[in-house]
């Protein structure tokens, strides 16, 4: 049975959502990387694909059609990732694909996902390779009848995904009342979040398509590929259960040039920590694998 790991790297751009996008048009073709070559050529598992995400997109898909003109919106399919693993009695194979939606030459709107099949050697590598097409085809389907397109005028440049994203070296605070000075100055909480972020994004179990990278800068002024956050609330005590819950609350917005690519509010509630420094480092331990999560694939108004 095909295990569908969905999910490797999604970005998906608002800027201004469109209340009335005419359908997206999937090309028929799929292109390969270099180094992504099918081994199996007699094989024409691609058709699937499409056929698969167009039944899956809830009518958001259709075939492309026409002379295709600078304002079309289309989906694009590329295998970047394709590997056999042999064994004498079962043999594995390892797709990852990449989904884009582009208007003209500006990205709109990518994500990876990647599908593995195993086959016995009674069995032949094309029913494999078409099964994982189809369940390739039907999560890209899901994926684009989900996702908010932006509304990308003259000015708007479309997204960089491949782009190294930036933190500022501290989180700002949201509201004046938000950490006391024993937070900011004895647990040093406003670096050591970051530094945390930044190591458990960059080293997850899943290599992030782009890094994330803390600079010393003012990040509400920086053009590029960024990620800002601020910290609205942080309660902590020492003592553990005995002084009652701690709660941290924070919100962030991934922005790329002049497009907002998410945001997000969260809430930690913690017991833990005799001391409040150690409280403080319960929250943010929990804050950090929220956002995580959220920025491999951030969405708007993401409630965390």
């Amino acid at each position: 049975m095909s295990l569908l790991r969905h999910f490797l790297i999604s970005i998906t751009c608002v800027l201004t959502a469109s209340s009335a996008w005419s359908a997206v048009q999937i090309e028929d073709t799929i292109t390969y990387l270099p180094t992504a070559q099918p081994d199996n050529a007699a094989c024409t598992w691609e058709p699937g694909i499409a056929k698969a995400a167009i039944a899956h997109s809830e009518g958001t898909l259709v075939p492309l059609s026409g002379t295709p003109t600078a304002g079309d919106t289309r989906l694009s399919i590329q295998v970047i990732g394709f590997k056999l693993e042999r064994s004498p009695r079962e043999s594995q194979y390892t797709v990852r694909m990449r989904a884009n939606v582009t208007q003209g030459s500006k990205l709109l709107a990518t994500q990876d996902f990647d599908e593995e099949e195993s086959f016995k050697d009674s069995q032949t590598a094309c029913t494999a390779l078409t099964q994982i097409g189809t369940s390739l085809g039907e999560s890209a389907g899901e994926w684009i009848s989900q996702t908010r397109l932006p509304a990308c005028d003259e000015a708007c440049t479309g997204l960089h995904p491949d782009e190294t994203i930036i933190v500022g070296a501290e989180v700002l605070i949201g509201d004046a009342d938000a950490i006391n000075d024993t937070v900011r100055n004895d647990c040093h909480f406003q670096t050591a979040l970051v530094t945390r972020l930044v190591k458990a994004f960059n080293e997850g179990d899943t290599p992030p398509r782009a890094k994330l990278e803390a600079r010393s800068i003012d990040i509400e002024k920086y053009s590029g590929r960024r990620l800002i956050l601020r910290v609205n609330n942080v309660h902590a005590l020492g003592g553990g259960g005995l002084s009652g819950p701690k709660w941290m609350n924070m919100s962030g917005e991934l922005r790329d040039g002049n497009m907002l690519v998410g945001s997000f509010r969260s809430h930690t509630r913690s017991g833990r920590g005799l001391t409040t420094c150690r409280s403080v480092d319960s929250l943010s331990e929990s804050t950090v694998e929220m956002i995580t999560e959220w920025l491999s694939n951030p969405s708007l108004d993401a409630k965390l």
